[in-house]
């Protein structure tokens, strides 16, 4: 099933993501949808350019590590199927179909997991601190620019500098304690942040309710914030 043959799902495929995920027929014909969008010479399966094809994720700052999620490896030639692709939207939807199997139970688990895999931009099963920093300021620099196009602009202007390097730094050290560790592992980072708001602030999955048609406002979109529900 990691192809997709046909433009509709049929009820067996249905069922079987949906006990799979936890998501409603609604969603998942929406994702599948989204795919087919995507997928515009009907291969069957996306590669990360395909993804890049969706304006409002290639204008986040952070749009290599979100496609990276997607993909077991970052070679251009790296290619996902719908049931891949399903799978991993899953982690940052919110499912709406009773339970779901024993992975959805653990969504919030799973949600982390990916985000791990996201700051980790060596691949290496381990996030440094520079890594952490880095990305963590473009996420927190997105946050910031979000407020000022609401109608603040002139007020957080003044104040964005210290404002940002404060929450960096409170950040920072959540995720790595006291300690002057330049690593932490994957459990670490998933234990001493799962309070935070890390996922919310990446605004993942709002382009996967959008149509590729749309790509005029998509630059004000982009700007202005891509939050969707998201996994308690």
């Amino acid at each position: 099933m990691g192809s997709v043959g046909s433009r509709q799902l049929n009820p067996v495929q249905l069922c079987d993501h949906q006990q799979a995920t936890g998501l409603s027929v609604e969603q998942l014909e929406q994702l599948h949808t989204r795919f087919l969008s995507l997928d515009r010479y009907q291969h069957g399966y996306l590669t990360p350019t395909d993804l890049l094809r969706i304006p409002q994720l290639s204008l986040n700052p952070l749009h290599r590590q979100i496609i990276d999620g997607f993909f077991p490896s970052s070679e251009p030639s790296a290619r996902i199927g719908f049931k891949q692709f399903v799978d991993t939207c899953s982690t940052m939807l919110v499912p709406q179909f009773g339970r779901g199997s024993v992975r959805r139970c653990d969504g919030r688990v799973q949600k982390l997991r990916l985000l791990s895999k996201m700051f980790d931009t060596r691949r290496s099963g381990c996030i440094t601190r520079s890594d952490f920093r880095q990305i963590m300021c473009s996420i927190v620099n997105l946050t910031w620019s979000q407020k000022q196009n609401q109608g603040s602009q002139e007020k957080l202007s003044d104040h964005r500098l210290p404002e940002v390097e404060a929450e960096l730094q409170l950040l920072e050290q959540q995720a790595f304690g006291y300690s002057s560790c330049d690593q932490i592992s994957y459990a670490e980072f998933e234990q001493r942040l799962v309070s935070a708001d890390v996922d919310g602030r990446l605004s993942i999955v709002k382009w996967l309710e959008d149509n590729d048609d749309d790509e005029g406002d998509a630059e004000a979109e982009a700007g202005a914030g891509m939050e969707v529900g998201s996994s308690p």
